[in-house]
């Protein structure tokens, strides 16, 4: 796990920038984070657009999220974490309070930020 960049404070709240590039390195991240955590990374969300005619296009989107963890799902076979939560920072395409799921894969940076 490659370790970017870190700010903790005196009481061990804080956050940190982290790359797992192992897949062993998806495990510890697992056993990392807890529910009420904070989580930033980006993601692919599809948005609905309609035209002028009426008809509804569906694109996808990359967009970085910082989400509130509510339930954590380690994957093994695809080496992949999938994290559900509601969003908390601001986004063009997805409300404050909006429910995200974020998959964490080797070799993507993310933020971890405990309160």
């Amino acid at each position: 796990m490659k370790l970017l960049s870190e700010h903790i404070e005196k009481n061990q709240s804080g956050s940190v920038r982290l790359i797992a590039q192992e897949p062993e390195d998806i495990w510890h991240v697992y056993n990392l984070v807890q529910k009420g955590d904070q989580l930033k990374a980006s993601t692919v969300r599809g948005v609905k657009s309609e035209s002028k005619t009426g008809s509804v296009t569906t694109d996808r989107v990359r967009i970085t999220l910082t989400v509130s963890i509510e339930d954590v799902f380690f994957d093994s076979h695809a080496c992949a974490l999938r994290i559900n939560g509601r969003n908390i920072g601001e986004s063009k395409y997805v409300a404050l309070g909006q429910y995200h799921t974020l998959d964490l894969e080797l070799n993507q940076p993310f933020t971890l930020s405990k309160p």
